[in-house]
Parts: C-alpha cells; sequence; structure tokens
C-alpha cells in the first residue's frame, strides 16, 4: 500500500517504539521508512513467536494508520463548517 510521506513519518516513529521495547527475547522486529511505505524486518527464534510479532505490528501500523485518518478527517470537516 502507497501511503503518503506525512502518514508513513508518524507510524513510523509511533511503531519504532513498540519495535525497541519487545518484551521477548525471542522476537527483534525493526521498522524502516522507505519511498512510499514501511518496511518492517522481523527475526524471530520459531514461528510461534514471528506470528505473534507480525499479527501485533499490523494491528499497530493498522489502527495508527485508521487514527490518522479519522482525525485528519475531522480537521478537514471542521475547517470547512
Amino acid at each position: 500500500m502507497i501511503i503518503p510521506p506525512f502518514e508513513r513519518d508518524i507510524i513510523h516513529r509511533s511503531i519504532s517504539i513498540e519495535a525497541r521495547e519487545i518484551p521477548s527475547k525471542r522476537t527483534r522486529v525493526q521498522i524502516l521508512a522507505v519511498n512510499e511505505g514501511l518496511k518492517l524486518v522481523i527475526h524471530a527464534e520459531d514461528i510461534v513467536s514471528l506470528r505473534a510479532a507480525l499479527n501485533s505490528f499490523l494491528r499497530f501500523i493498522d489502527s495508527s494508520l485508521r487514527s490518522i485518518r479519522i482525525i485528519s478527517d475531522l480537521e478537514d470537516s471542521s475547517c470547512k463548517g
């Protein structure tokens, strides 16, 4: 999915915090801002850890993107109103 740079940067900053503070020693996560999107790199010792990290970070990204767009829509409607 291609996302605007300002959305990418907001998500990158917020999710990077989560990636640095993973409570599990079995998983390492890195999130990178690339071109018009994000690159999620997950290193896991086993498939269970990989699945857990992938699901968590996809949810973090989806929730962040939805929140940004809801706030943006509210700001747009208040400016027009």
